[in-house]
């Protein structure tokens, strides 16, 4: 009996570790770090304006941050099955590898970690965390979610990216919001909400089966690949535009400018032709570009 019940006490933990690191794997870790480097993008961008930040408040602040955005997109996973199994995706729930009933209830305590360690960085933290997870419920399971329209899609992800810039100068604990902090926030949250959308070319079966009315899905491929990359290119040479009288962020500019034309290449080119995984391949210049130049932001700070 002792061993039975020494079996049972080990086995819960060990299933509750599984579940998690499938959780994890579903909210995509590729997108979760790139989401800490925008909050520690607001953070060095308004940190300059102060004489330093805390270690422990940046750690707070993006161990908030972590949980609040790791939540939002695992309730977007468990909204998303159908999609998912549509288009083939090996994502942990479409698979029924993670059951939703469970990665719904790891939502919560995410939710909720996300709040109460918002709430220890400041109260204009946590104001900020509650606004994301609304965003991102509204997005996912909304009354109309979000996700279902072009237009909700792109307001719903500029959002999200807005509200991460917003978050890393809430963390600095700088009273105005710096220009550059807006200026670079502005642009690269754009680009997630124009450039972003050329996820959807490699998911256009799901999304037409679930009801979404992505570009895709309304003009088809082709012309959806032509707007996409008129947009893409739009944010980039706009963001070189206003970033020319600034020293440090014009690098970035042109950083993303040139993603830009990349994007524009691979989308109109043979390249992002094909079967699924070549469909995807917009979508991952997008997040090189969306990497390099935050990587380049921070080597242009230790410089300026």
């Amino acid at each position: 009996m002792v061993v039975l019940v020494r079996s049972r006490e080990l086995a819960i933990p060990r299933w509750w570790i599984w579940s998690v690191r499938l959780a994890w794997r579903e909210a995509r870790p590729v997108v979760q770090v790139v989401f800490l480097l925008r909050l520690l993008a607001g953070v060095c961008l308004a940190g300059t304006a102060a004489d330093e930040v805390p270690a422990a408040r940046v750690a707070t602040g993006a161990l908030a941050w972590l949980a609040t955005t790791w939540a939002i997109y695992l309730l977007n996973g468990v909204a998303d099955v159908v999609e998912d199994r549509a288009n083939g995706l090996a994502r942990p729930i479409a698979r029924g590898d993670l059951d939703p009933d469970t990665a719904t209830r790891v939502v919560w305590l995410l939710a909720a970690a996300g709040l109460v360690l918002g709430a220890a960085v400041s109260v204009t933290m946590l104001v900020i965390v509650a606004l994301m997870l609304a965003v991102g419920w509204a997005y996912s399971m909304g009354p109309r979610p979000l996700k279902r329209t072009m237009a909700g899609f792109a307001i719903a992800v500029i959002a999200l990216g807005l509200l991460t810039y917003l978050a890393g100068w809430a963390v600095a604990g700088v009273s105005v919001l710096p220009g550059p902090v807006l200026l670079f926030g502005a642009m690269m949250s754009l680009w997630m909400g124009f450039a972003g959308s050329t996820k959807d070319l490699a998911d256009a079966v799901g999304d037409r089966l679930a009801g979404r009315r992505t570009l895709p899905v309304l003009l088809g491929e082709q012309p959806a690949r032509v707007v996409m990359a008129v947009a893409a290119s739009l944010v980039g040479w706009a963001f070189v535009a206003c970033a020319s009288a600034s020293g440090y962020l014009l690098p970035v500019a042109i950083v993303v400018a040139v993603g830009s034309v990349a994007l524009a290449l691979v989308a109109l080119g043979s390249a992002g032709t094909g079967g699924r995984s070549t469909k995807r391949r917009p979508y991952q210049v997008f997040m090189t570009t969306q990497y390099a130049a935050h990587l380049t932001l921070f080597t242009c700070l230790q410089f300026a």
